[in-house]
């Protein structure tokens, strides 16, 4: 009686473990996502590959705007077709290196979506048939081969029959996949080398500069207020000018005299009469030395711009070298030159003093 109880746990066991093993050889143990691949005739592309440890299963999208037209159908409109193991045209995986096929077991998951957005699918497709979907305008599925053996690095996914595909030449537009990257078996990755880490380089120091050190200063007292009295800009003082009346004695070339009665109003260039006596001496120095040539030499106070000041200084001159040649003074003895408010001899602050700066100053050119 034990004998037969034993028996027959030894046969439960068994048959337990006859449908334990092929669960275990279903398990995943390995995924390459988005696997690099070199080229698809007739577009799409494997998004996703698994292994177990006998299979190699193969995740296939087809998109219709990325799909070449397959001159292979009779229709005018958009189709796609899936073929089955055993069929002329089905896929099978293909080791150019060691000139090896790896065949298609089945095909799962097949799903086709159409033009009209309605969606058609095929649970398994495992017997040398044909899926056509009419109006495709999209398609996946996951396709089961053969595990590739060990040191198989690239296969092709082939969908016809390998002798065209061999030659280069294709009877239809095939969804052909080259260069496919397969993972090693686990035993393959044990046995492989580990990668050679080098030392990290170690940064040389930067010489460092040896920090300046500051006189240190004096303690202030507790308490105490240090004023800081900027220094005053000292205005530098102009060189001496002559006044005009002393051109009878001392008429020499080079030498710069100021009209000191000759003066304006701000912003204005009219001549005055009370300015006409200084004018005329000037005028008779002129005409007793023929040969005399000046350059009348224009100023302005430093109020209002700059460059309204350089103009109004032009004008100013311009009415003394017209007065002098209304009175009989050729104009080639005459030259201008305006410096508007960039030239002062007296402090600009004070209006008593600002008013020197308007001015016209005569430079002897020529004797």
């Amino acid at each position: 009686m034990n004998d037969m109880i034993k028996r027959s746990f030894l046969i439960l066991w068994l048959l337990s473990l006859g449908w334990l093993l092929p669960a275990q050889a279903q398990k995943i143990i390995q995924r390459d996502l988005n696997p690099p691949q070199r080229m698809v005739d007739g577009g799409g592309q494997v998004t996703k590959v698994e292994y177990t440890n006998h299979k190699m299963i193969v995740y296939f999208v087809s998109d219709k705007q990325t799909r070449a037209p397959r001159p292979r159908l009779q229709y005018a409109h958009s189709s796609q077709t899936v073929y089955g193991p055993g069929h002329p045209n089905s896929w099978r995986l293909y080791d150019k290196k060691g000139n090896r096929e790896y065949a298609l077991l089945y095909i799962k998951n097949i799903k086709a979506v159409l033009e009209n957005g309605q969606i058609e699918e095929v649970a398994i497709l495992d017997q040398p048939e044909a899926a056509q979907f009419d109006f495709a305008v999209k398609i996946s599925c996951e396709a089961h081969f053969e595990r590739p053996g060990k040191g198989v690095q690239l296969v092709d996914l082939v969908e016809e029959d390998v002798r065209y595909y061999r030659n280069g030449t294709h009877s239809q537009q095939p969804y052909n996949v080259y260069d496919l990257r397969i993972i090693a078996y686990k035993d393959d990755l044990r046995n492989a080398k580990p990668p050679v880490r080098k030392p990290p380089i170690k940064p040389k120091p930067r010489p460092t500069t040896p920090p300046v050190q500051k006189p240190a200063s004096k303690p202030v007292p507790k308490d105490s207020v240090v004023a800081q009295t900027p220094p005053k800009k000292e205005t530098p003082k102009p060189a001496p000018i002559e006044k005009v009346e002393n051109f009878g004695s001392k008429v020499e070339a080079g030498r710069t005299y100021r009209l000191n009665n000759l003066l304006f109003k701000q912003s204005a260039y009219e001549i005055e009469p009370e300015s006409y006596p200084e004018l005329d001496s000037l005028l008779s120095i002129m005409k007793r030395n023929s040969t005399m040539e000046i350059e009348l030499a224009g100023h302005t106070d430093n109020v209002g711009d700059p460059k309204l000041n350089v103009a109004l200084s032009q004008k100013r001159v311009d009415a003394v070298k017209s007065y002098l040649t209304n009175k009989g003074i050729a104009p080639s003895r005459i030259q201008t030159q305006a410096y508007g408010g960039s030239k002062p001899i007296a402090d600009n602050s004070r209006e008593e003093t600002k008013r020197l700066n308007r001015r016209v100053e005569v430079k002897i050119l020529k004797e």
